[in-house]
C-alpha cells in the first residue's frame, strides 16, 4: 500500500505563498455572496469562543457541516439533538483542549483528542475521520485541521499505481482503526508544514478562509492537488 507523503515539504517559501494565493483567488471565490458554506463557515470562525458549547453555536456547526455536503450517504450526520449531546457530555474534554494549537500536539493531546475520536458519535456511518476533522476544526480552529477524502486524504497518500477511483484511499480508511492512524499522521505532517513554512505561514493576512494555521495549509493542500494531482 502506498506511504505517506508530504511533497510541500520541498517546496520554497515562495511556491509556497503563491500556491496560498491560487487558492484564494481561483478555488475560494466569493461568488456574491451566494456561497453558503463560506458564509456558515465565516459566521462559525466569528463566534465567541467562549460559547462553543451553547445550543445556537452546535446548531451553526451543524448547518456548517450540511453545507459542506457532510449528511450524505457516506458520511451521514447524527440526528441534531444526538449530536449536539455528544458534543456536550464531552464538553470538558473539548474546552481543556480550547488553548491547544497544532504546534502542542503531542503524546498526552493525543491521548484526548484519540479519546474524542472513539468516544463521540457525530455520524450515523462507520466512517467518522472527516466529520470529527471538520467538526473539531469548526470548534477547535487552532488545534484541528480539517480532513477531507478529495484534498487531505489524495495528496498525503494517493500513488500512482492506483490510476482510478479510490481503491488505495479506500482500504486506507476502510476502518475505524485506520482513520484513527490517519487523523494522527495527518497532524504529525501539518505540524511538519508549519515548521518547515512558519514565517510564510503566520504572514498570510486574516481572510474568510484564512483565520487560522491549519486553516492556511489546508488551503494550499488545496492548490497543490489541484495544480499537480488532478
Amino acid at each position: 500500500m502506498p506511504t505517506i507523503k508530504n511533497p510541500l515539504l520541498s517546496l520554497s517559501s515562495e511556491e509556497i505563498a503563491n500556491l496560498l494565493k491560487e487558492t484564494e483567488n481561483r478555488y475560494r471565490l466569493d461568488k456574491g455572496g451566494h456561497d453558503n458554506a463560506a458564509e456558515l463557515y465565516d459566521q462559525v470562525m466569528r463566534y465567541p469562543r467562549a460559547d462553543i458549547l451553547s445550543d445556537d453555536f452546535l446548531e451553526l456547526v451543524y448547518e456548517t457541516l450540511k453545507a459542506f455536503n457532510m449528511n450524505v450517504k457516506g458520511a451521514k450526520l447524527s440526528r441534531p439533538l444526538s449530536f449536539k449531546e455528544s458534543l456536550k457530555k464531552h464538553g470538558d474534554i473539548i474546552l481543556s483542549l480550547s488553548k491547544c494549537n497544532l504546534e502542542q500536539v503531542d503524546g498526552n493531546l493525543k491521548k484526548t483528542i484519540g479519546t474524542l475520536f472513539d468516544e463521540l458519535e457525530l455520524v450515523r456511518t462507520k466512517a467518522p475521520l472527516v466529520t470529527f476533522s471538520k467538526t473539531m476544526h469548526f470548534l477547535l480552529p487552532d488545534l484541528f485541521m480539517p480532513i477531507d477524502r478529495k484534498y487531505t486524504i489524495q495528496y498525503f497518500y494517493r500513488h500512482p499505481l492506483y490510476k482510478s477511483a479510490n481503491y488505495g484511499l479506500h482500504y486506507l480508511t476502510k476502518t475505524h482503526k485506520k482513520q484513527k492512524e490517519r487523523l494522527f499522521e495527518v497532524f504529525e505532517q501539518f505540524r511538519l508544514i508549519l515548521h518547515k513554512h512558519r514565517e510564510v505561514l503566520k504572514e498570510e493576512p486574516n481572510s474568510r478562509w484564512n483565520r487560522n494555521i491549519p486553516k492556511v495549509i489546508d488551503n494550499i493542500i488545496i492548490a497543490y492537488v489541484k495544480k499537480h494531482m488532478e
